[in-house]
């Protein structure tokens, strides 16, 4: 939690956080492949779950709309929320049909009470400070019996990245990404119930450095911790990077690990005292 003096540094700077993804709105979609792979495996989760007729959605973390078309394809009534206001302008651009669209932090939801069926959110809580808080604000707005479907990246997530920076220096340059059990006990904290949470690992093949870096700037999530250099990155260090990355293959591609984890929790449909999670 953000409460770890040494994890303090390590969190998201939320001001970095809407102008990464800002700078990124125009040609994020380019880059996104895994980002919308990972949705449309989060969508398809939705088949089994017990929605209303014409549910009311909240697409938290919406990007550039991706996954807002395809849950407005549900008879939804649906809201996308992101912090990046230019994320929102290009969804807006490529939405078919009427959608309403919010910017604001997710961690601090300008949403009535008890008034989502359900709510989606592809790849965002790493972004999050907070966990509880976040947990904490979906459990205020869910409706009793509403869901959360979410996924988000776990602490293995770029460690070949990670191990290449540290023999350059001590600061952060790789966002900090919460371990399962983190994200259950801010779950558990806020009251919401725990259906379902799994975490799986992939490797992905880059033609190098230089490339995974590339992408990662594409989608607006390179570094946004405080612990991040305050100055530029020179091509010495950049070369050390690349020199001391692991598994490095002879023809310089690299592997990337990402540590997948999905989830999906409900607001108990019984009234009952939820636990105070605002500490």
């Amino acid at each position: 939690m953000a409460s770890d003096p040494a994890l303090v540094e390590q969190v998201a700077d939320k001001s970095l956080v809407r102008a990464s993804f800002g700078r990124a709105a125009r040609g994020y979609d380019e880059w996104a492949v895994m980002q919308r792979r990972i949705g449309d495996r989060l969508l398809g989760c939705l088949s089994a779950a017990p929605l209303p007729h014409r549910p009311k959605i909240l697409d938290l973390g919406s990007g550039t709309g991706y996954c807002t078309r395809q849950l407005q394809q549900r008879q939804a009534s649906v809201t996308g929320l992101d912090i990046a206001p230019q994320m929102l302008v290009t969804a807006r651009s490529r939405q078919l049909v009427d959608t309403a669209y919010v910017c604001a932090d997710a961690e601090y939801l300008p949403v009535a009470d008890d008034s989502i069926d359900l709510v989606f959110s592809n790849l965002m809580i790493q972004w999050c400070r907070d966990l509880q808080r976040l947990f904490g604000e979906v459990a205020r707005v869910l409706k009793p019996g509403g869901l959360l479907v979410f996924s988000t990246f776990g602490p293995e997530t770029l460690s070949e990245l990670r191990t290449a920076w540290r023999q350059v220096d001590m600061h952060s340059h790789v966002n900090h990404f919460a371990a399962e059990s983190e994200i259950k006990k801010a779950m558990l904290r806020a009251g919401l119930i725990n259906e379902s949470l799994e975490c799986e690992v992939t490797r992905v093949t880059y033609g190098g450095v230089l490339e995974l870096m590339r992408e990662l700037k594409g989608i607006g999530a390179h570094n946004v911790t405080r612990d991040r250099p305050r100055t530029l990155t020179g091509k010495e260090k950049i070369r050390r990077v690349i020199d001391g990355y692991p598994s490095r293959q002879v023809e310089g591609e690299i592997t990337a690990t990402f540590e997948l984890i999905l989830g999906k929790c409900s607001r108990p449909a019984a009234d009952r005292e939820r636990i105070e999670w605002r500490g």
